[in-house]
Parts: structure tokens; sequence; C-alpha cells
């Protein structure tokens, strides 16, 4: 018999409840940045910007697994349409640029402006800000995060490359899986369910996650997608 805690109306009831709250703390530090008549001294106003971004991942977070779950039920339509590429990365960093800056790290990046997908952006974005976010946080302090995109023949090539513990054996198996084992060694939790949803979210476009290690400490993620990858 099937427990009534799998049935869609009470998973349903669950991303609700986890939703709105989410909401509440990204509408209300929002607030406090932009209508706040108390000046904010600079490391005040960094560790609002900080704490809003968390909150905003996991508002994010909380919309792709529902999104996620709704594709492996195949309940889940992609909307494809057609988008600059270069253009969504430079958003991406944009928003994300406080975790540059908390971590006093550099950003390089060399993109190809002419590169058009089309692709469901609200997801490949949430895919390249997971990426970037995840070699943010695991990169050496004082370090520069390099960001690449080129095209090679019909595929879209977006790759990030820092410098970091290099991926062991076990980390190249189990990174883009459910499991959350390995996430010790990267000294940070929910990393594996990161992975495993942007890995979900290319597979459904046709492309393929990559994953490299280099030496001296240098490793790569990104992904590999075709730019005329219309669903079947």
């Amino acid at each position: 018999m099937k427990s009534p805690l799998l049935t869609d109306e009470y998973f349903a009831y669950i991303m609700h409840d986890l939703k709105f709250p989410a909401m509440a703390q990204v509408c209300a530090l929002k607030s406090l940045l932009n209508n706040s008549k108390v000046k904010f001294d600079s490391d005040e106003k960094d560790l609002i910007e900080l704490t809003l971004n968390s909150c905003n991942y996991m508002k994010k977070l909380i919309d792709i697994f529902n999104s996620i779950y709704k594709l492996n039920t195949d309940k889940l339509v992609l909307n494809f349409t057609k988008f600059n590429i270069s253009e969504l990365i430079v958003e991406v960093t944009n928003e994300i640029n406080i975790l540059l800056k908390y971590n006093n790290l550099k950003l390089e990046m060399s993109l190809d402006d002419s590169i058009v997908l089309n692709a469901d952006k609200f997801y490949i974005k949430y895919a390249i800000e997971n990426i970037i976010s995840n070699c943010i946080r695991n990169a050496y302090r004082n370090t520069i995060i390099k960001i690449n995109v080129s095209l090679f023949k019909n595929q879209m090539i977006f790759e990030v490359k820092t410098n970091s513990k290099c991926f062991d054996e076990y980390v190249f198996k189990e990174i883009f899986n459910k499991s959350k084992k390995y996430a010790a060694q990267f000294r940070r939790s929910g990393i594996g369910l990161g992975m495993y949803l942007s890995k979900e979210i290319i597979h459904a476009h046709f492309g393929k996650m990559i994953i490299k290690s280099y030496n001296d400490d240098v490793n790569a993620l990104g992904f590999y997608l075709p730019i005329y990858a219309d669903k079947k």
C-alpha cells in the first residue's frame, strides 16, 4: 500500500510550507537593504547581502526540487526559448558577486558573445548558478575563478576552473548522485543535491556534465549543451 506522504497532494503541501517562509525572508531582507532609514556600514551591508543570497538560493532550490520531482514523474514541461548564454552568465555572476567578495576571490571570464541557446532559461540559469556557487565555496581563498564559454561544432561548452583540493576517485563517482556522503570533503552540506539537480536539468536538455581534475590542485565543473536542443 502506497504511503500517503508520497502522494502528489502531500508533496504539494510540503513545497508550499517551505516556499512561503523563504519568500518572506527574501522580501524582508530586500526591504531592509532598500528601505531602511538606518545607514549600514560596509561590513553590515555585506552580511545582509550574503544572507539575502543564501535565502534566494534556498527559495530557488525549493522551486527546482519541485520541478525535478515533476521531471522524474513526467509532469514537467520545459519552456524552450532562445537567449544569449554569455548575457545569462554575466547576470548570474552579478547576482552572486557577494560570494566572491566574501571569499576573497577574483573572477576572469572568457565568453563567446555570439552563442545563442534554445533551452529553458530558468533551469539553465539554476544549473549555472549552482556550479559557479559550488566552485566559489570550495576554491582556495585569494585565487581566481575562471569561467569559459566556447562553441565546438553544435555544442556549447560551459566550464568553471578553480584552484581547490583535487577531486578524488570517490567524488568522480558520486558528485552527481543524490547521496551527500562525500559532502564532508568539501566542508559543505547539500552539495550532492544541488549537483544532482543540475545534472538532471542538463540531461533534460540532452547535455552532459563536466568534471575534471588537473595537476597543481586545479578542478573544473561545467557542462556541454546542444545549442539547438529542442525537446523531443
